[in-house]
């Protein structure tokens, strides 16, 4: 039996190593046949098909019935569809940056566990995944993870497409979290939103305040709140003794 490190790559890839007496049986039947060009092995093909096949098709295995795909192992099973669901739930409630984050943190956390490292830290997002280590067999590994964890069809060449995790974390949110245009108006309020947030304190008086809040009563459907006067406005219509009771506030002293 093939024994080692290359023996457990190749059992990785499909091609476990054979009991020596079923090996040497099978050598002296082809010998007894007189047939040429055969090759003895034990073949896992749904691993190794997947993996030769990873990067690009090929017609190599067309007639071998036992090399023909069954059904497709990438697909979501009942069992996994809970997760996926439970994964667009928290996509949704999450903001745009949150989604980034999670939807990345599960790429670099499935590349791990794929590559067998005991944390996703060793897991850089810009770094290539050829660099990190894949090969066409750990690609369809994390493939077929992702597809359970998400729930979506996702083709063998998929760190191939998207070649770092920072990438393939952008593909999963356009296709799970896709971006809704925001309507004019609302981009016109984060506008002003922005434009508020980077005037000083100062600069953003009760009359800025008090319009904006008349605005939002008045869509919705209600009447606006009296404004409260500026400091100008209420000197102007103050007593002499409310003047003394602003002064003493304000001021501390009469």
């Amino acid at each position: 039996m093939a024994v080692g490190v290359a023996g457990e790559e190749l059992g990785r890839r499909g091609l476990p190593g054979m009991v020596p007496e079923l090996a040497v049986v099978a050598l002296q039947r082809v010998l007894d046949e007189g047939e040429g060009e055969v090759v003895v092995a034990d073949v896992r093909w749904d691993r190794f098909v997947s993996s030769f096949t990873a990067l690009r098709p090929s017609r190599l295995f067309a007639e071998i019935p036992e090399a023909q795909s069954g059904p497709d192992e990438a697909t979501p099973s009942a069992e996994d569809r809970g997760a996926a669901s439970a994964l667009r739930e928290r996509l949704a409630a999450a903001s745009g940056s949150e989604r980034e984050r999670i939807l990345l943190d599960l790429v670099r956390g499935t590349a791990a566990a794929v590559l067998g490292h005991a944390t996703p830290s060793g897991i850089r997002p810009g770094r290539g995944f050829l660099e990190l280590g894949f090969d066409s067999l750990t690609a369809v590994e994390l493939r077929n993870r992702l597809t359970a964890e998400t729930g979506i069809g996702l083709p063998a060449t998929l760190v191939f497409d998207h070649p770092t995790p920072n990438a393939l974390a952008g593909h999963l949110r356009a296709e799970l979290a896709p971006d809704q245009p925001a309507l004019p108006i609302v981009a016109e309020i984060e506008r002003l939103d922005e434009l508020l947030g980077g005037l000083p304190g100062d600069q953003v008086d009760e009359t800025v305040v008090g319009r904006l809040e008349e605005l939002v009563a008045r869509w919705r459907g209600r009447p606006a709140a009296t404004p409260t006067p500026t400091a100008g406005e209420a000197l102007e219509s103050a007593s002499r003794d409310e003047l003394f009771d602003i002064i003493q506030r304000e001021f501390g002293k009469s």
